[in-house]
């Protein structure tokens, strides 16, 4: 697997100060994001993060991207790494921070269900996708219910964005193809929120997280994120 990217949300309120009875409370709360791809989740996060940025900058909330876990990680690894971070607690405090892990089902059938359920039994929050972190681009498209495998997915892209745009010449890759389709997607949140939650609808009966497919909770994180806007 790929390395991954901690990308730390700093959210500053001037209105107070924290305390703690014993010693001082930190300043800040925090959302920490581990994703398990190097490429194209954080690019994608980054962006969110310079979003957020722009329409908080006047409130004094500042957002960093903090790269210094670098890594191979699979999706269980990736898991305990996270909940190994929490339990720092000079790193982690529960009662104002949060922490996200992001990844996708990456053909280990064995391992996911797993590990989504040791993370929301540690008190990880869970964006997942299945089959791949894809979905929730094609999503903001049309809705789409179908299991397909991860290659079909780029095709996929290539074709929405080449219908919508014009450019036949346009391929995506998990580098130079990201922002291009990022920018075209991104006043589109709304209707991937709304597929994504039709998606879960579909499988609310079903107990095995490898079972749904395709299925995401991609918008949970995005939700949260945009909640930040105000």
């Amino acid at each position: 697997m790929g390395h991954f990217h901690l990308l730390t949300l700093k959210i500053k309120d001037m209105s107070r100060r924290f305390k703690r009875s014993i010693r001082k409370r930190k300043e800040h709360s925090f959302i920490y994001i581990f994703t398990e791809g190097k490429k194209t989740e954080p690019i994608y996060f980054n962006f969110k993060k310079e979003q957020i940025e722009e329409k908080l900058r006047q409130r004094r909330i500042k957002i960093e991207i903090n790269k210094n876990y670098k890594g191979g990680y699979n999706t269980k690894s990736l898991v305990k790494l996270a909940i190994d971070f929490i339990a720092d607690k000079n790193k982690f405090d529960p009662e104002l921070d949060e922490c996200w892990v992001v990844f996708d089902k990456d053909d280990f059938d064995r391992n996911f269900n797993s590990a989504i359920n040791k993370a929301l039994k540690n008190g990880l929050m869970v964006a997942y996708s299945n089959e791949a972190f894809e979905l929730w681009f094609l999503l903001h498209f049309n809705f789409m219910n179908s299991a397909i495998k991860r290659d079909i997915y780029n095709k996929k892209i290539e074709e929405n964005y080449k219908k919508e745009t014009g450019d036949k010449k346009y391929k995506y890759n998990k580098t130079s193809g990201v922002l291009p389709l990022i920018n075209l997607i991104k006043d589109r949140e709304k209707n991937a929120i709304r597929n994504a939650k039709k998606l879960l609808e579909q499988f609310k009966n079903e107990a095995s997280f490898v079972k749904k497919n395709p299925s995401t909770t991609v918008h949970l994180l995005i939700e949260r994120l945009n909640k930040l806007k105000g």
